[in-house]
């Protein structure tokens, strides 16, 4: 029952869990009660605008009221996501509360902003895909059908091959059309599956280009080292903290790389020697690791290396949109220049029979 009660909530947003995590941190860090913070949360949060978060707030203030602890009162919420709650519970047992409060805040401030970007960079190519089916559109309803009825009419005055370059710029035109269509159909269909659940079958697909097989494996490669840092500053042993950040991965070579990686560690090894090991990281940041934790500059090299794949990440997204718009831009413009250049040779046919 409780875990189909799990699918069937919806978790919080980034952006909810970003200002949830920093209020929190910084009510907490002014000598505030978790359990008045929270209580004061509900209080502010307008249940018409948020009705998921304010009965969240109001669910949690109800445990903490009982004497319960604030990860045990977001795990009845079903609407925190596992990984934080655990961070959270380990940093009530080592007394760093209010610090990991802050590095989730951040971690989900960083994932709303990849979010945003992402999709700032699908949307235009959507709008201009639309556009171009716009244009074909009005070319094959408007545009082709009045000059073929002119040059219908003044048939003796052209040859057949000129009739032949507007019924070539005709097929091209519907078959830009019919491919553009395909294009949109097979966009709003991801889109669809990756919002019911399936984004594991829309990852293998596009992982299947190169591009986006490298921006998977770089935001999953995030995503683990955010969460890995953050159970280190709470207080987790490196294994737990290994074996608890897995989770938030989806790549399943990363999976194995990670698995591996831990099973050196019950071996004997440390963290950043199975890592190297295991080539978890670039060569440069693997190579920075094995020095930062003997000198105990671990967290420090991590937070930096979090830094570079989210500024890697980022750029992989705008080569993506950069390859993506110039490619449609360029294609309607050649359909276009193509549609209009058939047009006008038969005219120029016609001007040259008159003069």
């Amino acid at each position: 029952m409780r875990a189909e009660k799990n699918k069937k909530t919806a978790k919080l947003s980034y952006a909810e869990l970003s200002s949830f995590f920093e209020n929190m941190a910084m009510m907490l860090n002014a000598g505030i009660i978790a359990e008045e913070a929270v209580y004061l949360l509900a209080e502010e949060t307008d249940a018409k605008e948020n009705e998921k978060l304010h009965t969240a707030l109001e669910t949690m203030s109800g445990v903490l009221r009982e004497g319960n602890t604030l990860e045990e009162s977001m795990k009845r919420t079903d609407v925190f996501p596992d990984y934080a709650i655990e961070m959270l519970r380990v940093a009530e047992y080592t007394g760093r509360l209010v610090d990991t409060l802050f590095h989730l805040s951040e971690y989900y401030r960083t994932e709303e902003s990849v979010k945003k970007t992402i999709t700032s960079a699908v949307r235009y190519p959507v709008i201009l895909l639309f556009m171009v089916i716009a244009v074909l559109v009005v070319m094959l309803t408007l545009v082709f059908p009045a000059f073929y009825g002119v040059y219908n009419n003044l048939t003796g005055s052209l040859s057949s091959s000129s009739f032949n370059y507007i019924n070539g710029a005709f097929a091209l035109c519907r078959a830009l059309l019919v491919v553009m269509v395909v294009l949109v159909a097979v966009l709003l269909a991801g889109v669809w599956m990756w919002r019911s659940g399936k984004k594991e079958t829309v990852r293998k697909l596009l992982s299947k280009f190169a591009i986006f097989a490298d921006l998977f494996q770089g935001m999953d490669m995030y995503r683990f080292t955010s969460c890995f840092d953050m159970f280190l500053s709470s207080g987790e042993m490196q294994d737990e903290a290994l074996k608890k950040s897995m989770p938030v991965v989806e790549s399943e070579e990363l999976k194995n790389k990670l698995e591996n990686t831990l099973s050196n560690m019950t071996q004997g090894s440390t963290f950043s020697q199975a890592a190297y090991g295991q080539r978890l990281f670039d060569s440069v940041n693997g190579r920075m690791l094995i020095p930062a934790e003997r000198s105990g500059m671990l967290d420090s090299v991590m937070q930096k290396i979090q830094r570079s794949l989210k500024e890697n990440n980022e750029a992989s997204i705008s080569r993506i949109a950069n390859t993506i718009e110039p490619l449609l831009t360029g294609l309607l413009m050649i359909a276009i220049g193509l549609m209009l250049i058939s047009l006008m040779v038969p005219l120029i046919g016609i001007m040259n029979s008159i003069g």
